[in-house]
């Protein structure tokens, strides 16, 4: 069993276990823990299923994949206040004494650490650095590199980078509007050349899919670089259409955002044409 496809058996048991101890089950509560054990169980999928097994040596499973662990399982986390509802586990009194630890720390974590520019570019360094070929071939050659290192950073760069974007209730992000928007739009970007570059600009294939017999399990990996080079195509595509998907949920909370604090979009775009500073969200 994979790292990742424990942590979501272990987090399924919590969400459950955390909603049965709740006192009160409201209808938001029930929509919270239902999109937290729809996370575990993607996380899961994507990382210790038959479904993760063939990624191993078919391209476009394992860009699905990671897709999920980077975007679909981050994203659903934070929306379902997992962290905070996974507190219930905890008998009261610990609970509490945790609570007031943590809003009494005397620590304070240096402000460029936490800044969404540094969430937006350690999400866009994993990404393009887990793409290098020679990092990419050693993974698949290696599974515990896999297991251990590659996808515990995509899971971990993205809560990173969607904890200033996404509401985990009764927390907002505070990052300023225009910041989340960068996020977003340069990452789209960015997926979006690293999917050209896997499709338009090579006329080859990149990858070996790992050991011997993990390319001869794969029809055409190893003998037909014709149908490697499409495989790797079919790969872009995924990358890039899934890319798409991800944002169009941010882009509307953005949206949404901008157009509480300022009345419409129109308002927003004269307020930036007049020079006025926007206030943070």
């Amino acid at each position: 069993m994979s790292p990742l496809g424990a942590l979501a058996l272990v987090g399924t048991l919590g969400s459950v276990v955390a909603f049965v101890r709740r006192p009160t089950r409201s209808t938001r509560v029930i929509g919270q823990t239902l999109v937290s054990l729809v996370a575990w169980g993607f996380l899961w999928f994507a990382t210790d299923s038959a479904f993760a097994r063939r990624g191993m040596t078919n391209l476009p499973d394992h860009m699905i994949g990671h897709v999920i662990v980077m975007f679909v399982v981050p994203m659903a986390l934070i929306g379902g206040s997992t962290l905070r509802s996974l507190a219930w586990c905890i008998p009261a009194p610990w609970r509490r004494d945790v609570q007031r630890r943590y809003y009494r720390r005397s620590w304070r974590t240096p402000s460029w650490l936490v800044h969404p520019l540094v969430a937006a570019v350690v999400m866009n360094v994993v990404m393009v650095g887990a793409h290098v070929p020679r990092f990419f071939n050693a993974a698949m050659a290696h599974r515990w590199l896999m297991d251990w290192l590659m996808e515990p950073a995509f899971l971990l760069s993205g809560l990173f980078f969607f904890h200033f974007i996404i509401p985990a209730w009764p927390h907002r992000p505070r990052s300023r509007l225009r910041l989340q928007l960068l996020m977003v739009v340069v990452t789209m970007v960015e997926m979006l050349i690293m999917a050209m570059a896997m499709s338009i600009f090579t006329k080859s294939a990149w990858y070996t899919m790992g050991t011997e017999s993990a390319m001869s399990s794969m029809p055409g990996m190893k003998t037909s670089p014709a149908v490697a080079f499409s495989q790797q195509q079919l790969a872009a595509a995924i990358l890039w259409i899934c890319g798409d998907f991800w944002a169009v949920p941010c882009l509307i909370l953005i949206v949404r955002r901008v157009i509480q604090r300022d009345g419409s979009l129109l308002a927003a775009l004269d307020r930036q044409a007049s020079g006025v500073s926007p206030e943070a969200s």
